[in-house]
């Protein structure tokens, strides 16, 4: 199998961030998109202001797993100030996280999102075997993205 690597640049419209954002903040509503979907904020590195976005998350215990395209802005912030907040499955959360970009040891991490997170996979032509994705593939994948790994302090009163 090839490789070669084509990354879409397809980046969600401002209105349909809006939409989600909404969505995971109504609790009716939040049971349908909250399960695969969460809200991070992260402070700006420069001007110390706060931004909320929905990411696609895996949550394995503390532990919570976002990938993101390189070519994104927000997790840039996480560089300055890696203290996040998440609202998963409408609980809020605290949480230190660190990006990572190309780093071989985040391959478990982002195989473990793709099979959880197939819809994900197949943006990046990730195939699967016996319900495994490629690790060549995937691997081929880490310069392209980036692994945000949160450790979750206790949830936060609402």
């Amino acid at each position: 199998m090839s490789t070669d690597i084509t990354i879409p640049r397809w980046t969600p419209p401002a209105w349909l961030n809006t939409m989600m954002t909404a969505m995971l903040r109504t609790p009716g509503l939040q049971r349908l998109v909250g399960r695969t979907t969460a809200l991070i904020t992260v402070t700006g590195r420069t001007t110390g202001t706060r931004y909320t976005t929905p990411v696609t998350y895996l949550r394995d215990g503390d532990m919570v797993t976002i990938v993101t395209k390189t070519f994104r802005t927000w997790w840039r912030n996480l560089e300055a100030n890696p203290d996040v907040q998440l609202r998963l499955a409408g609980r809020q959360y605290h949480g230190r996280a660190q990006a990572s970009i190309g780093d071989p040891n985040c391959l478990p991490n982002l195989i473990a999102f793709l099979e959880h997170r197939r819809r994900d996979a197949r943006f990046y032509a990730v195939t699967f075997t016996d319900g495994h994705p490629d690790e060549r593939r995937v691997a081929a994948l880490l310069p392209y993205l980036v692994i945000v790994m949160i450790a979750l302090s206790p949830p936060a009163s609402d």
